[in-house]
């Protein structure tokens, strides 16, 4: 037997399929908002890693290009 889906709405449980078709369209982009938004949070992390980590290499090439001229001299 298949669990029937419910959605909560102000603390109350419905059956996804006795909602009015605008009820169920709306619950669809609500999903569809809360999935974008977890997939930018994924994102917005994933870049901040990716910018923290080219910054250290940017920084660390211009270490190394300090070390070079010093052994130079």
């Amino acid at each position: 037997m298949s669990e029937k889906r419910k959605v909560t709405i102000n603390d109350k449980d419905y059956n996804y399929d006795e909602l009015s078709q605008e009820q169920q369209i709306l619950v669809e982009h609500i999903e569809t908002c809360r999935r974008n938004k977890a997939q930018l949070a994924f994102n917005l992390d994933k870049e901040t890693i990716a910018e923290g980590a080219f910054a250290k290499m940017l920084t660390e090439s211009f270490e190394k290009k300090d070390e070079e001229k010093k052994d130079k001299k």
